[in-house]
């Protein structure tokens, strides 16, 4: 069956074929990062979590899908377990302020 309207699903040239939300969203990304107060550990505890969870679901089940929930999954209890230690970290700190 033909189409009726060919040309409507072809690709136009432009930025190396990414659309404008993505080239959109990437500036945004580049312009607020600065003012994001960011360390390390922030980043590579939940990533370190959701590693071990990708690793754990794929000898469960070696799957695509049971991959991503693993990933997921891991990444959020490693973000849990991040919260949690600045939590008790900050609770500290105000303990020892109250003391003095």
């Amino acid at each position: 069956m033909r189409s009726l309207n060919p040309g409507k699903y072809k690709r136009r040239p432009g930025f190396g074929g990414w659309g404008w939300r993505q080239v959109l969203a990437l500036g945004l990304i580049c312009v607020l990062l600065p003012g994001c107060n960011l360390n390390l550990t922030q980043v590579f505890i939940p990533l370190g979590y959701a590693a071990i969870g990708l690793c754990i679901a794929l000898l469960v089940s070696p799957s695509v899908s049971a991959a991503i929930v693993g990933f997921v999954l891991g990444g959020i209890i490693g973000a849990a377990i991040y919260n949690n230690s600045l939590k008790s970290d900050i609770m500290e700190r105000s303990s020892l302020k109250r003391s003095f």
